[in-house]
């Protein structure tokens, strides 16, 4: 998996990039982000980034003065690519002299820049080839099968090199090694340093006769490997989803972690590895619809459809309603079914990207509503990198559950430093606009608060509920207009702010005991 670094002093434009790129398609991982050219040179020097997209128009440090810096120091391997407006495409050709790779034109299409990553992955994959690298045969003779670019001889002789017959049965598995949700980094950072998570999957396939070579595990991306296997003679009938599954068993009570492992299609010589690999990285993107499974294979998935689309509007503010609740449970719960519906829905990896990333945005936009400061949250940028990182169905759950409870009480802290002063101001609306069609959601609208805080804050101010004041305060004008004027009972329904006159009928006899018109003519009478 290549790095990518995204520079721009927009957080926006930085975070859009991020989440409408399948960064793991085009073969790029995002690997850091920078907020001005300053800062991404010194970044550069740290990640070693295969890539850079940048802005071109940046304070301090422009798009092209970085491009010009790296160049000056020496590094002739990072690519960049240029995002920049229609103003500034006659600018951005000077870089050209410094190997620009591509110019992205404002607004950015999603198409056109999975396109120019994927041109580029291998282009980069062809020049970090070392000519002079001694690569294992049979690593040679597994890549040309592939990449499916190999001649028809090529499967016999990756056969002869791995010493089994060239028509034993193979297929391809991907098995992730799913990290803690809460310290998935550091859990990376340390299989990463010893370089032996690898060797353990080798070894445990191994153990259960799967023929394969140590040399052809492939890391896609962290916590995910990738290889061939054979299947011994002694397993004939036994199907490679009955293996992927002993497979994850194994290894998840020797190194005592969570393993998921996604089988290709079987296929009946080596010339079919290519579409078996294919068909577990499809198995993948299934892990949402069944997270309970430790192994997915893409044969037992046949005519079952995944949802590429979000919840619709009314379902996602339903949702986010209940995780702004005050009740620690029901937020539980809220978080608990969003889940169930990514099962219960077959949401594709993009959708519940696509929902959690919304689900995020919409407290980021309260917080700055109530002049707070989205950095405070320290569960926001692992929850937004989430897919960048080994993490299981259910450890998403958990990092979400905790951004929710985080964002919470942050909102809830600025709130109530906020609304008490604006509680009396709030009263003040309320009295000055009953007539008109107003409610307890529409008022916390209208003053960036939440209504259930709303509610009570307004209970615990003035000793009564927002509907019972508001009654009270309509019931007493009407009662003003039936002394004072001579309007019909519908036309001072309509005063004080009912639509239905037989409506407000009733209200007004449960507040009062009588009916608008006995009220009435008991005046006349007394």
């Amino acid at each position: 998996m290549h790095k990518v670094m995204l520079v721009d002093d927009e957080g926006y434009a930085r975070q859009g990039l991020r989440t409408m790129i399948d960064w793991e398609d085009c073969g790029f991982e995002v690997c850091g982000e920078a907020e001005d050219g300053e800062e991404a040179l010194r970044l550069i020097g740290e990640l070693s980034p295969d890539l850079v997209i940048t802005d071109i128009r940046m304070p301090e440090v422009s798009g092209l003065e970085l491009i010009r810096s790296v160049r000056e120091q020496g590094n002739d391997s990072v690519k960049f690519i240029i995002v920049s407006g229609y103003g500034d495409f006659a600018y951005a050709q000077q870089a050209i002299k410094f190997g620009v790779r591509d110019f992205i034109l404002k607004p950015v299409d999603d198409g056109e820049v999975t396109g120019a990553l994927r041109e580029l992955a291998g282009q980069i994959e062809k020049e970090s080839r070392d000519p002079g690298a001694a690569v294992p045969p049979v690593r040679a003779a597994l890549d040309k099968l592939l990449r499916g670019d190999a001649p028809a001889e090529a499967g016999a002789e990756y056969a002869r090199l791995l010493g089994v017959p060239q028509s034993a049965a193979c297929g391809y598995l991907l098995v992730e090694a799913h990290c803690p949700a809460l310290s998935a980094e550091s859990a990376v950072e340390d299989v990463e340093a010893k370089d032996s998570l690898g060797a353990a999957i080798s070894a445990a396939a191994a153990s259960l006769g799967l023929k394969h070579d140590p040399s052809c595990v492939d890391r896609p991306r962290p916590g995910l490997y990738g290889l061939a296997v054979h299947l011994a003679p002694a397993d004939a009938g036994t199907t490679l989803e009955g293996l992927a599954e002993r497979l994850a068993a194994r290894l998840g009570s020797r190194l005592g972690r969570p393993f998921t492992v996604y089988a290709g299609g079987q296929a009946e010589s080596a010339a079919g590895l290519r579409v078996s690999r294919q068909e577990a990285m499809e198995a993948m993107q299934y892990r949402f619809a069944y997270p309970e499974r430790r192994a997915l294979c893409r044969s037992a998935l046949r005519g079952e459809e995944l949802r590429r689309m979000e919840f619709d509007p009314s379902e996602h503010a339903a949702l986010n309603e209940r995780l702004e609740d005050g009740d620690p449970l029901l937020r539980q719960e809220a978080v608990r079914r969003i889940f169930e519906r990514f099962r219960e829905q077959r949401f594709a990896p993009d959708a519940v990207h696509h929902a959690i990333s919304r689900f995020a945005f919409g407290a980021i936009a309260a917080i700055r509503s109530l002049g707070g400061d989205e950095k405070e949250l320290r569960s926001l940028e692992p929850l937004l990198a989430w897919r960048d990182r080994p993490l299981s169905p259910d450890g998403l759950r958990e990092r979400f559950a905790a951004f929710v409870e985080e964002s919470r009480e942050l909102t809830s802290r600025l709130r109530s430093s906020g609304a008490k002063g604006d509680i009396a101001r709030i009263k003040q609306y309320i009295d000055s606009r009953f007539h008109e069609e107003i409610s307890l959601k529409s008022i916390a609208a209208r003053f960036y608060l939440n209504p259930v805080y709303l509610g009570q804050l307004f209970k615990k101010s003035y000793g009564v509920y927002f509907n019972d004041y508001l009654l009270q305060l309509r019931i007493q004008q009407a009662k003003l207009l039936l002394r004072q004027t001579e309007k019909r009972v519908y036309e001072i329904a309509r005063c004080v702010g009912f639509d239905n006159p037989d409506y407000f009928i009733c209200k007004f006899e449960k507040v009062e005991g009588k009916s608008p018109t006995a009220y009435r003519n008991e005046l006349k009478t007394g």
